[in-house]
């Protein structure tokens, strides 16, 4: 395996162009160098490092390649070509490889020059637009991708590396594409796909080399530029630098990040459904099939149409406030006196109209319907109507009188057992009060047979100290034993 030079090694070697290149106007050439540092500095890729230099009269990016790749001669030649008569030389900036172009460590290397475009990475344009909060100029800009987009899809040919670092924006705000390493056109059908992936902020899963690969990066910048064109404040937030505004995180279920978010807080129909196309694309074994445009046209998949994202930072929705109208009153039946029958409730009787029928006064049952509005003043609650019964919303909520329920005869006060803590607490003071007559015996014995039996109640009283002492811990621990 061939081992590239680094970019240290092409930063040395352009200081001398002289003397590590053999075409006189790249010989002639006149690298940009840091300010501070006095060096060339080049802007530094994954395969390669470009350098911006004067030859001649006009401005070139100079790229060197640092590892193996799939850029040959071939490549580049017949993209030169497709670009030409496919009518996207305005799309690109135009770039040719040169065989043996610079020395570097003793051998000689292959280049791509490419013309240099003035402007900024689309990265740094769409901030320079955010900070002024140019809204338009941010939804023409999404208008102009859209359209590039289909210009490139429709001539058979994608990038395979789209992301902010490889979009220009000109200095006439037209935008440009540079590094074609992963490039397809329809000639390098049945190729071996070059080793560059693309961008991982901008690709989704498992992406396959081809036509439509760039649908999804595609889709990602659109709806980043629509989003941040409704709303720029976003930015600062969600850009680190590495991305627009969605991440290589963003596209992993469940979807729910503080981008998803953000953009489902935005409202706005046309967004949401660009989300929602977005969301289907992320799902596992998505392939491109088809451009940018039938992707956006088409309808969106119908698992996505009934999403509802989480609002991160929005306020709860309020609970349901509860009704004040009080609730319908259980009604009690009738009781009857003590020795007569009681009377069989007919059953309700379903009917048409939906009202079940109530027997009337005399049997015969009433006709369908709801109850009756009785018109005029309202009447107290439990007062009777015109019917001769109370209706249902005016009878009282009152407890009904119901029938005494009898009480089991209670054994008297005396017949009682006392508690069984109580039992206990009985028993420790007897104990502790036995301990303590035991010990003042004792102790006033031993008193009394060493003070002589002169001392008289002394000892006695003595031993009382001690006494009382062994009594209150007695006391103390039986009281403290779990009951």
């Amino acid at each position: 395996m061939t081992v590239h030079p680094s970019a240290e090694d092409y930063i040395k070697a352009v200081q001398r162009p002289s003397a590590v290149f053999d075409r006189p106007e790249l010989a002639a050439a006149e690298f940009d160098v840091h300010p501070m540092l006095g060096v060339p500095i080049p802007v530094s890729g994954s395969t390669a490092v470009v350098f911006r230099a004067q030859v001649g009269d006009t401005a070139q990016a100079l790229r060197f390649f640092t590892r193996e790749d799939a850029a040959t001669r071939q490549r580049y030649t017949a993209l030169n070509e497709w670009f030409t008569e496919r009518g996207l030389a305005a799309d690109v900036a135009s770039c040719r490889w040169v065989d043996d172009a610079i020395l570097v460590n003793g051998r000689r290397w292959p280049m791509v020059q490419m013309e240099w475009v003035d402007g900024h990475p689309l990265d740094r344009h769409v901030e320079d637009l955010v900070e002024t909060g140019d809204r338009a100029a941010l939804g023409t800009l999404a208008d102009s991708w859209r359209e590039l987009l289909r210009r490139t899809q429709a001539a058979r040919f994608a990038h395979g590396d789209l992301q902010h670092g490889n979009v220009l924006v000109d200095t006439e705000s037209r935008l440009r594409l540079v590094d074609f390493d992963s490039a397809w056109i329809a000639p390098f059908e049945g190729l071996p796909p070059p080793s560059e992936g693309g961008h991982r902020n901008y690709q989704p899963e498992n992406r396959l080399w081809g036509p439509w690969m760039d649908t999804f990066p595609g889709l990602v910048i659109y709806l980043s530029l629509l989003a941040l064109a409704r709303d720029p404040r976003q930015w600062e937030q969600l850009n680190d630098g590495e991305n627009l505004l969605f991440g290589h995180q963003d596209y992993l279920p469940p979807h729910r990040t503080e981008a998803w978010s953000w953009v489902a807080r935005l409202q706005d129909e046309r967004i949401n459904q660009l989300a929602a196309r977005l969301r289907a694309c992320c799902a596992p074994g998505w392939t491109a099939t088809g451009d940018l445009e039938g992707l956006i046209s088409g309808p969106a998949p119908w698992w996505t149409r009934t999403t509802v994202l989480p609002r991160v930072g929005a306020p709860p929705e309020p609970a349901p406030t509860p009704s004040t109208a009080p609730p319908r009153p259980r009604v009690a039946p009738d009781s009857q006196p003590t020795g007569q029958p009681t009377q069989a409730r007919q059953p309700t009787q379903p009917t048409l109209s939906g009202w079940p029928t109530q027997p009337g006064p005399a049997g015969q049952p009433r006709q369908a319907g709801p109850p009756p509005t009785r018109l005029g003043p309202p009447t107290q609650a439990g007062q009777p109507t015109s019917t001769g019964n109370p209706t249902w919303w005016q009878q009282s909520t009152r407890p009904q009188p119901g029938p005494a329920v009898p009480i089991p005869p209670q054994p008297p006060a005396a017949a009682r057992r006392p508690p069984a803590s109580h039992r206990r607490g009985l028993g420790a003071r007897g104990a502790a009060l036995l301990v303590w007559l035991f010990c003042g015996g004792l102790i006033s014995g031993l008193i009394e047979s060493l003070a002589g039996h002169a001392a008289g109640p002394v000892p006695a009283l003595v031993a009382l100290v001690p006494a009382m002492v062994v009594l209150v811990v007695l006391i103390r621990k039986s009281r403290g034993k779990p009951r």
